[in-house]
């Protein structure tokens, strides 16, 4: 059922995946500009953040003329006379400035002085009037801007409108404005290339000897922010360039600038843009992305009134090319941009010329980037959907993390070492989406897991490790696998008799405080119960959770269960219950632990020839007069870590043909007295004189330690039974001393 569910969550991220991917081709207004207003906020984020602390540098000196509050207090409200603009021209160019372009435009003839005496004064004589007029020409501010343009590389800035303009100056004549674009589209031919209907140009006397003319329009986005410039507008059927690519034009004296178009049926997609040896990627729409060096005034300010006024060293403006336009705030010229909301407008064309010079410096969108959309989006929801599938919401966290710095490392490697731009905002968003719903499915799947581990280990291990078991998360597995383990198994030594001493209430009292007591000395020490039957108690360690010092937890079970009920045992007798003794058998090795059972019933076990063997040597303790015994394997891990044993007997249990080795715990030797380490290492004298055949001296030591009461000495009445009759036997020469069990 799991196995289903985790397949309908997969297929739900591939829906959520595609959701997110068809959002960026719905046809409403309101969900793309959405799209536009995130998208253009990662692009500037990561614009800013990638922006060198020292501005890039050319060969080219691209400088900005403004016209800032400082000319306006020294040189008077704008907009200036001509013959002022003049002025500012002819020093430029004396200065050794090489191209001048105007982010102005100049629509309308500025009042001949002349004109505006005789239209005021009629009463005027007819021979002052005469000669008046004869001054007309060289008080001609206009004339005077045109013959300084005339001697100059000066390119002039226009501005197209729509067919809604409700600007007065906006004219439907073309005879005066010249296009320099090479580009034939047939009538019925469509492009996407912003269209225009009107034209707000400069008057006939200025752009006839202009070296070229340039638009000036920006392409704000949805939000309003500029991040890309168009570099050409389409006006009857004819192309016209932008200020910066005029200018660059003209700059690299070239005569035209050609286009390169793809045919699709009717549609004509721009390519690129050419001028001399420079090609300029574009868009359809012929925009590029603004290679902005900075924030504002990253290009050099020089104060419009400096020059006019002589001020200005000649090494600035020597080789220069000069945009002259306004940062005063009251001539409205600022824009909002990627790098910063109070930019001026013609810090736009200086940076969108550097990048015309130096078209590797142009952030580039591919032709193929909603392919590559697509592709990217397809294998994120796909990948997630995967690794998300049945997780928990940590794990969701941490999947969720590693997808988005790889996805911005990826971006924001492409943009910083191929300036390639991709978009962000929906990969973000499928991201995002899948987390939140693999997140959410996480979270109930976890709680039904903690509810299934609780409920299926509630009744085998204390609460606070449930607690850990769930906190944890890691190595809970209720399928069975093989594992190291220790087991313990207890029994009350003749129960059965005991039983019938009892009423069945107190047998129930008895057996409840007898089992809870020692339930709680396995819980305490990291133990599981595995089952109870009747007086029975089976625990094991090293499962559900990790535990690396198993061996020493089980034997301390042991041995605390064992005081326990020694002490347990006077209190009975205070309330005229039987005293008990009970059998401790402790085994360690390969077993298979997990959820086994039947269809109708389960429990969380262990299996194996271990588990078999901790049973046995449990039930041996009666028969060797001892509390507890341990098998080979357990006793070499406690034995390093400081625990004292005795060695009982090297035996054959029923079942196995494998001898082992049974050892008694007596508790860490560094707790122990002198007499008893001296007593166990004449025990071991004794086994080592037995394992001999040295029959007489192992007796020897038998008997003698045989009158000790420190330690149990009903093993010693067996070895000593033992050898008296190996002694009338004729021993294989194979012998080792190994002693079989022919009943469990």
């Amino acid at each position: 059922m799991i196995a289903n569910k985790g397949y309908k969550h997969f297929l739900n991220g591939l829906i959520i995946t595609a959701i997110v991917i068809s959002l960026g081709f719905i046809a409403i207004k309101d969900v793309q500009e959405l799209f536009q207003r995130i998208e253009g906020i990662l692009y500037d984020i990561r614009l800013l953040a990638t922006l060198p602390e020292t501005p890039r540098q050319f060969d080219e000196n691209v400088i900005i003329i403004d016209i800032d509050e400082k000319s306006l207090a020294e040189q008077g409200r704008y907009p200036w006379s001509r013959s002022k603009i003049s002025q500012l021209v002819d020093n430029l160019m004396a200065n050794g400035v090489v191209v001048v372009a105007f982010d102005i435009v100049f629509p309308e003839p500025e009042d001949n002085p002349v004109d505006v005496i005789t239209d005021k004064n009629k009463q005027l004589t007819p021979q002052f009037l005469k000669e008046i007029i004869t001054l007309k020409q060289s008080v001609d501010a206009d004339l005077q801007l045109s013959h300084s343009i005339t001697n100059a590389e000066v390119v002039l800035g226009m501005m197209f409108d729509d067919e809604n303009a409700s600007n007065s100056q906006a004219t439907e004549r073309t005879d005066s404005i010249a296009s320099h674009v090479n580009w034939e589209i047939p009538v019925d031919g469509v492009s996407d290339i912003a269209q225009y209907n009107k034209v707000l140009k400069n008057i006939d006397v200025l752009s006839q000897n202009a070296s070229g003319s340039g638009f000036i329009n920006s392409v704000p986005e949805s939000d309003g922010f500029i991040r890309k410039a168009s570099l050409v507008i389409n006006y009857q059927g004819k192309l016209y360039p932008s200020l910066a690519l005029e200018a660059a034009r003209v700059y690299t004296l070239s005569d035209q600038i050609n286009t390169e178009s793809e045919l699709n049926n009717r549609n004509y997609w721009l390519q690129s843009l050419s001028f001399g040896d420079h090609k300029i990627p574009t868009n359809e729409k012929g925009q590029v992305l603004i290679p902005f060096k900075g924030g504002q005034k990253s290009f050099e300010y020089i104060s419009a009134t400096d020059v006019i006024e002589n001020r200005v060293p000649a090494e600035k403006l020597e080789g220069a090319v000069a945009f002259v336009g306004t940062s005063a705030i009251g001539l409205a010229d600022l824009r909002a941009t990627s790098v910063g909301i109070q930019y001026p407008g013609v810090e736009v064309h200086a940076n969108v010329f550097e990048g015309l010079m130096h078209p590797e410096i142009i952030p580039v969108e591919p032709d193929i980037t909603l392919a590559i959309q697509f592709i990217l989006l397809f294998i994120t929801g796909l990948v997630l959907s995967i690794l998300m599938n049945n997780q928990g919401p940590m794990r969701i966290f941490y999947i969720c993390f590693a997808a988005l710095i790889i996805h911005l490392a990826v971006n924001w490697s492409l943009w910083l070492f191929f300036k390639v731009s991709l978009p962000q905002s929906q990969l973000l968003l499928v991201i995002i989406w899948l987390t939140l719903y693999f997140g959410s499915v996480g979270f109930f799947l976890e709680n039904y897991r903690r509810k299934h581990i609780k409920g299926v280990f509630d009744q085998y291990v204390p609460p606070a490790y449930i607690d850990k078991l769930l906190a944890t998360g890691k190595g809970i597995s209720l399928t069975p696998e093989r594992r190291v383990m220790s087991v313990l198994f207890a029994d009350i030594r003749d129960f059965t008799q005991l039983s019938e001493n009892f009423t069945p209430d107190e047998l129930s009292e008895f057996i409840n405080e007898y089992l809870s007591e020692n339930t709680r000395i396995i819980f305490e020490k990291q133990g599981t119960i595995d089952k109870y039957v009747g007086d029975m108690v089976m625990a094991f360690w090293n499962a559900p959770l990790d535990d690396d010092q198993h061996e020493i937890h089980a034997v301390d079970t042991a041995l605390a269960m064992i005081a326990t009920t020694q002490a347990m045992s006077k209190k009975f007798k205070e309330r005229g219950w039987p005293a008990i003794n009970i059998g401790v058998g402790v085994s360690t090795g390969d077993m298979i632990v997990g959820d086994m059972g039947s269809t109708y019933r389960k429990a969380y076990t262990v299996l194996g020839d271990e588990v078999n063997l901790g049973s046995r040597i449990e039930s041996l303790t009666k028969f060797y007069g001892v509390s507890l015994l341990i098998s080979e394997q357990t006793y070499q891990a406690v034995t390093k870590q400081g625990m004292l044993c005795r060695q009982v007997d090297t035996i054959r249990v029923k079942g196995k043909q494998k001898p082992t080795t049974i050892y008694e715990p007596i508790g860490l030797k560094a707790d122990q007295s002198n007499e008893i380490c001296l007593m166990l290492d004449k025990h071991h004298a004794g086994i080592r004189a037995y394992l001999a055949q040295e029959w007489d001296s192992a007796i020897k030591i038998f008997s003698e330690l045989k009158n000790q009461s420190l330690l149990s000495n009903h093993l010693y009445d067996i070895y000593i039974d033992r050898i008296s009759e190996l002694k009338e036997s004729i021993l294989d020469t194979e012998w080792d001393g190994t002693y079989s069990h022919l009943t469990k």
